[in-house]
């Protein structure tokens, strides 16, 4: 079935505070795919970020990002007024809008998401007791993964510091005493920290609840690693290869690229393959539970790296030398579709890509990734050639989130490079975002996914991530909703290439 969608993460949305989030501004960009007759939203991991906004350096794989909870949404019925309006007259304003502030954002909805928390229980309508029961309910189906995290995030915030390697022995190595103690003594911050999930839960499923009513399916986007100072590895140390202390002696990464001449040193911690076999990947399984009760597609990032992952010494500096070892291959993949039967999948197989990893993707039976920059020059065979090199079982993009915007790309190519694209696609250049677009839309991919900087034409300063650069990314925000002339030009190409959902059989 051919289909089209835009990648757009919701923090890069509209509204106060500093980060969009999934209230209104979203409701809105659900309306705006339905018009364009898109039938996807793509979206990058939706777990708490760093102060960078990078959602690839978590503190958790399955906890969700309290940041982008609506708090305009808090003041409505449907959450018993727990917020007024004049609550939020004090929203801070970032000093450009069309640049995330994550820092802001953290700081001031967690206010104003403990003050909802304290009126929700003081609160004696009866709208206050449905509430708090919903409340109570969330925490007993998401314990598996909410208490620990609550506990990891009240912890980082005290005097033991950020860090869980550096905390007391008894609490980095987990010792039953040392946990309860902790426990009791941040009883207020743990409840405030499972009331923000809460909330982000309550308003998601009435997101998808909307998306779902306008057949739009949700690709949400799960990174193969986890960050070393993270609940996960501090709860599981024995499925990660960690000493003593908790410190790897290798990490994760990737050799030099057409992203980075030096590679990409991710310094993730690595995982005991053999040790989650045992388990039958019984935390994996967990954490793809934990997103598919949010998402009905999931992208699985480095895919290549489930077939083999490049491990450098942890003393290295850069990425350029390590080896590569064996990863579990299709016995995990095996272990998904047992208990993920009708769970959609695309691999994000781009890199270095084997005849080894092609085979393990072909067996999984999943889509993978085409992505029109990647091309050119058409000197270079690969499978991304615009589009003779396409298949039916791929996902096109012009660029992905760590891909330059489809105008700043084509800036940054000399004249010849630059003619040669405008020759194999029979173009002038004039309009190359869009002229990308109907190339990609016309690919035998059965699903286009295109992103929203290139349909408003934006250049390199739209850009959300440089990949191997540490700061500086994931920032861009529209500065109002996507424009009606957009959807009405999208829609016009996604009919004319099939993709339209009414002209699927």
């Amino acid at each position: 079935m051919r289909r089209s969608g835009i990648l757009l993460h919701p923090t890069s949305l509209p509204g106060l505070a500093g980060v969009g989030s999934i209230g209104g501004s979203a409701r809105e960009f659900v309306k705006f795919l339905s018009k364009s007759a898109q039938v996807v939203w793509q979206m990058l991991p939706l777990v708490p970020t760093d102060d960078g906004g990078c959602p690839y350096n978590s503190t958790s794989a399955m906890a969700f990002n309290a940041s982008l909870v609506d708090l305009q949404d808090l003041c409505g019925s449907e959450f018993a007024e727990i917020l007024n309006p004049g609550d939020l007259s004090d929203a801070p304003c970032p000093r450009v809008q069309s640049v995330a502030d994550f820092t802001m954002a953290r700081r001031y909805k967690s206010e104003k998401m403990a003050l909802a928390l304290s009126r929700l229980k003081a609160g004696k309508e009866a709208a206050h007791a449905a509430l708090r029961g919903e409340f109570e309910a969330f925490c007993s189906n998401f314990a598996y993964w909410l208490d620990d995290f609550a506990l990891f995030d009240s912890l980082q915030q005290t005097a033991h510091g950020p860090l869980w390697t550096a905390w007391p022995k008894g609490l980095r190595d987990r010792e039953s005493a040392a946990l309860l103690e902790a426990a009791a003594e941040l009883g207020e911050p743990i409840e405030r920290c499972k009331f923000s999930q809460f909330l982000f839960f309550k308003q998601w499923q009435s997101l998808r609840k909307l998306a779902q009513q306008h057949k739009i399916q949700i690709m949400g986007d799960v990174p193969i690693f986890v960050s070393h100072n993270s609940v996960d590895v501090w709860c599981h140390r024995d499925i990660f290869e960690l000493d003593a202390q908790g410190f790897p002696g290798a990490v994760a990464g990737v050799p030099p690229d057409y992203f980075a001449p030096q590679g990409q040193l991710w310094g993730n911690p690595l995982y005991d393959w053999k040790r989650l076999a045992k388990t039958e990947y019984a935390w994996w399984i967990q954490r793809l539970t934990s997103l598919s009760a949010l998402v009905d597609i999931i992208r699985i990032d480095h895919f290549r790296g489930f077939e083999a992952f490049w491990s450098v010494a942890s003393t290295e500096k850069t990425a350029i030398r390590g080896q590569w070892i064996k990863g579990p291959g299709m016995a995990f993949f095996d272990a998904v579709a047992k208990a993920f039967p009708n769970l959609e999948i695309v691999a994000e197989d781009l890199g270095i890509v084997t005849p080894e990893v092609e085979k393990l993707r072909l067996s999984a039976g999943f889509p993978g990734m085409r992505v029109l920059q990647f091309g050119f020059p058409l000197d270079e065979a690969n499978d991304h050639h615009a589009l003779h090199m396409h298949t039916q079982d791929s996902v096109v993009y012009c660029g992905t989130h760590d891909n330059d915007t489809t105008v700043g790309w084509y800036l940054s190519l000399d004249e010849a490079q630059r003619d040669r694209v405008r020759r194999y696609l029979s173009i002038d250049g004039n309009e190359i975002a869009w002229q990308l677009i109907q190339a990609a839309e016309s690919s035998v991919a059965q699903l286009c996914i295109v992103s929203a900087q290139d349909l408003l034409s934006l250049g390199s300063g739209a850009r959300m991530n440089v990949p191997g650069i540490a700061e500086g990314n994931w920032t861009w925000r529209l500065e109002r909703q996507m424009p009606d002339w957009t959807a009405t030009r999208l829609k016009g190409l996604t009919e004319l290439y099939g993709r339209a959902p009414y002209q699927q059989k």
